[in-house]
């Protein structure tokens, strides 16, 4: 018969909790880049209306930096944000999509573990006579 498996200890569970934290951080950030991407897509098939182009708007306006001047025109801002991705870019849409969801889905899976993983913790941490609780 085998021993029973030995609960890791409080620097053990910190490692693994520190690793669990930084990979949800890295998954975020690549979800991040992909909803900006797919954004992305979507505006270079259909981009927002230009900043100041509504007259009511304007209007409502008053101040020495709110004429036609100060804001970039359409061209501009067009040049900044679609840089040289193709009008088919739209088309990437469903793999970018897909590509989310799986991240999504790692994303809901390490909140989980790091969720188990804290409670672990805290319990260890409670357990632990080294320890004392801040007041």
């Amino acid at each position: 018969m085998s021993a029973p498996a030995q609960q890791p200890g409080l620097a053990e569970l910190h490692r693994r909790r520190r690793a669990l934290r930084l990979e949800h951080q890295h998954v975020r950030r690549w979800r991040l880049l992909l909803r900006d991407r797919i954004e992305l897509a979507v505006a270079a098939a259909a981009p927002p209306r230009v900043p100041g182009e509504d007259p009511d708007v304007r209007d409502l306006l008053t101040g020495p930096d709110t004429g036609a001047g100060s804001l970039p025109g359409a061209a501009e801002l067009a040049a900044a944000v679609r840089g040289a991705l193709p009008l088919a870019e739209i088309e990437q849409l469903p793999r970018l999509r897909a590509l989310d969801g799986r991240l999504a889905d790692y994303q809901d899976r390490l909140g989980a573990a790091l969720d188990q993983l804290t409670e672990l913790y805290i319990t260890e941490l409670a357990r632990d006579p080294g320890v004392r609780a801040l007041v």
